[in-house]
């Protein structure tokens, strides 16, 4: 069998396609390409001091805000391990809550990042200026410093950078980083005891003013009543009884100071004889009895003549 040239030509132009196929499939895969930009880490932003047993020799604690250079300064004193407030914008003649310090200063001491990514344009964060710079002294003078720069868009995390690393950039829980920014507005005082509220004076209902007052009114109302009834102008259906005028004339007598009764007033003759309770009152128009009914003689003795 003969092939022409043209055949020739194909078959060895699939062989080399074919070896060169073979060669590159036995070669190993490259490996991709790694992004320069993420290096994902979590974990504590200053490791050396992250342990609470490795805290005691942190004696100073500093939180400033870099816009209005407000800040709050704690320190330690060695020799009684007490913390006090010493610098603060809202400065206080208040003793210093040892537990909030110490908690406070732990919180920054142990503070975790989220993750960890690099970046050489630290201006996209904020942490070309910072806003907040929060540094921690142990007793040898080493600073440990925190700066942080803007809030994430879309999660409530903030962005920060460690001492004078400005390559890596870590992400840190917001709430943890607002609280110890607050300390610039509240430093850990001991909470000043509020004062008992002052005592408001009750008005006596029983004072002595208000009895005098009750008492001219009752005697008013007796009076009227007493004038009433001599006058026979008493409303339908009043009645008075030996017994009630008795107990007034009596109470009367003994609370109230002599008093010179209304011209208007007819005093009751003491041979009166009182109505009985059912008894009905004599209307005003009822005729009295005339004082000529008995005439007398003008003279008892005729006169004699002269």
């Amino acid at each position: 069998m003969r092939f022409d040239r043209g055949t020739l030509i194909l078959l060895v132009v699939s062989l080399i396609v074919i070896g060169a196929v073979l060669l590159l499939s036995s070669q190993p895969a490259a490996a991709p390409a790694q992004t320069a930009t993420t290096t994902p880490s979590v974990g504590p932003i200053f490791p050396d001091i992250a342990d609470v047993n490795n805290q005691g020799k942190i004696v100073r604690f500093e939180v400033v805000d870099n816009t209005t250079t407000f800040k709050v300064v704690m320190t330690k004193d060695a020799t009684t391990n007490v913390w006090a407030v010493v610098e603060a914008t809202n400065i206080q003649t208040l003793p210093t809550d040892q537990v909030k310090a110490v908690g406070t200063m732990s919180v920054l001491a142990s503070l975790t990042a989220l993750d960890r990514f690099e970046t050489d344009k630290p201006a996209d964060f904020g942490l070309d200026a910072p806003k907040y710079t929060l540094t921690l002294t142990d007793s040898d003078g080493k600073t440990y410093v925190l700066k942080i720069g803007n809030q994430a868009a879309a999660n409530p995390r903030y962005y920060g950078q460690v001492n004078e690393d400005v390559r890596n950039v870590y992400i840190l829980q917001k709430d943890l980083v607002d609280n110890l920014i607050n300390q610039i507005t509240v430093p850990p005082y001991v909470a000043s005891p509020t004062p008992p509220p002052s005592p408001t004076r009750t008005p006596n209902p029983f004072s002595e003013v208000e009895q005098t007052a009750t008492a001219q009114v009752i005697q008013q109302q007796f009076f009227a009543t007493l004038t009433a009834t001599a006058a026979g102008t008493l409303p339908p259906g009043a009645e008075a009884t030996a017994e009630a005028t008795g107990e007034a004339t009596a109470e009367s007598t003994a609370a109230v100071a002599p008093t010179s009764v209304p011209a208007s007033a007819t005093p009751v003759p003491a041979s009166a004889t009182l109505v009985p309770a059912s008894a009905t009152p004599v209307p005003p128009s009822a005729t009295p009895v005339p004082a000529s009914a008995t005439p007398v003689p003008a003279s008892a003795t005729p006169t004699r003549s002269s």
